[in-house]
């Protein structure tokens, strides 16, 4: 039976008790609520007990159909697919051999899609793990290249962000992406015919900041400065930071650009070179080269040159009648060829210096003399004298350390 032939007729709604009923069969029809279905139309019943285990996901894909798939997008260069099926196929294995094998291609895919640094990482977690030969030969070399890569397209970024601010005239948000980005790539000026350098040095020169940040403020104008080649104005902003504001953080890169100014290492844009990929995953040297401790009773000789380092410590007499044991000088010759530095010492004069330091090159020594003893002991004057009672060694224990800086 239809909902309308349970209605009355048009006429009958003129009697109050049919109003009645008809509001009433209304207002428990909408409201009623939803009907349940019946357990015939409910597919998922048994699952909804209490008593039933939690259902559980599984992939679309076992680890053999995402490999393939994932090598059919890397073949057809769609990279940012393969790199999905290759995370879930990574996911789906527990082989060392295979996990790393799968990084490796997952810095091949981030490379293509210009992510060098992400890239940079897989490879990293590649190499750690148990990749074979030829492709960890592959994944070293990539190493050594990709931080030069990254170093290029963020300076690419913030050179075209500094662009893109100078464009709509906000010319202080350019300015230190832009010094930035020359910082990470200076050939980067010579592609910049916009403007900038000009605008922002009358920007900066009418500018008006507090005094926290009149020294920052400053510092940038010096920097426009002697990018537009004006260097005596450069450098006497300098001198207006280290006059004024002399206790700031400021004054001291002020200072340092001033002392290196002809070296062109500046605060702003002094050249940062890209970092070594392979640094983290390469045992780093020991800046020690040796560590040795030396000690002498006797005269006689001690030295030791290698492929870095060279050193002779001498204990000598220079006259005859010394007794057994004692000696009357202490020499010590520290280097390699022309830059040796030798230091003489004598029993009549004994030894102040308890530390020696010199530096060769990238090759440091320092020598601590840890005990000197002294003894008085009569010997026959060489000019006929007769005896005389003289100062001599009787000891010396020192201590050498050799580093590279």
């Amino acid at each position: 039976m239809s909902l309308i032939s349970l209605l009355p007729s048009v006429r009958s709604l003129r009697r109050p008790i049919f109003l009645g009923i008809l509001c009433l069969f209304i207002s428990q029809t909408a409201f009623a609520g939803p009907r349940k279905p019946s357990s015939a139309s409910a597919p998922i019943s048994s699952s909804a007990s209490p008593s039933s285990s939690k259902a559980s996901a599984t992939s679309p894909y076992d680890f053999k159909s995402l490999l393939t798939r994932a090598e059919e997008c890397f073949k057809e260069n769609n990279y940012r697919e393969a790199l999905i099926f290759y995370f879930e196929a990574q996911a789906q294995t527990t082989s060392p051999e295979v996990i790393s094998k799968i990084h490796f291609r997952l810095g091949e895919c981030l490379e293509a899609i210009r992510r060098f640094d992400f890239a940079e990482f897989h490879y990293k977690k590649a190499l750690l793990g148990e990749l074979s030969g030829d492709l960890a030969g592959r994944a070293a070399l990539k190493l050594k290249h990709l931080p030069q890569l990254a170093q290029h397209e963020e300076a690419l970024r913030l050179y075209k962000r500094a662009m893109a601010s100078y464009k709509r005239r906000d010319i202080r948000g350019s300015l230190g992406d832009y010094l930035r980005s020359l910082q990470l790539e200076p050939a980067l000026m010579g592609q910049d015919e916009s403007g900038l350098i000009d605008d922002a040095i009358q920007y900066l020169t009418f500018l008006s900041e507090s005094k926290d940040k009149e020294p920052d403020r400053l510092l940038k104008l010096a920097t426009f400065l002697e990018l537009r080649g004006e260097t005596e104005k450069a450098i006497e902003t300098l001198k207006q930071i280290l006059i004024i504001y002399a206790n700031s953080e400021e004054a001291g890169e002020a200072e340092e650009k001033l002392a290196f100014y002809t070296q062109k290492r500046t605060s702003y844009l002094e050249f940062k070179k890209p970092h070594d990929g392979l640094a983290d995953l390469t045992p780093k040297e020991t800046p020690v080269l040796l560590d040795t401790s030396l000690e002498f009773r006797d005269p006689g000789v001690q030295s030791k040159e290698m492929a870095e380092y060279a050193f002779t410590f001498k204990a000598a007499n220079e006259q005859p009648g010394i007794p057994d044991h004692r000696f009357e000088i202490f020499s010590v010759v520290l280097g390699k060829g022309e830059n040796q530095k030798e230091s003489l010492f004598r029993a009549d004069e004994g030894i102040n210096e308890r530390i020696l330091t010199f530096e060769d090159g990238k090759v440091q020594y320092r020598v601590e003399f840890q005990t000197v003893d002294l003894t008085t002991a009569y010997v026959q004057d060489i000019y006929g004298d007769g005896v005389r009672a003289a100062p001599l060694f009787a000891e010396i224990q020192v201590k050498l350390t050799v580093t590279r800086k």
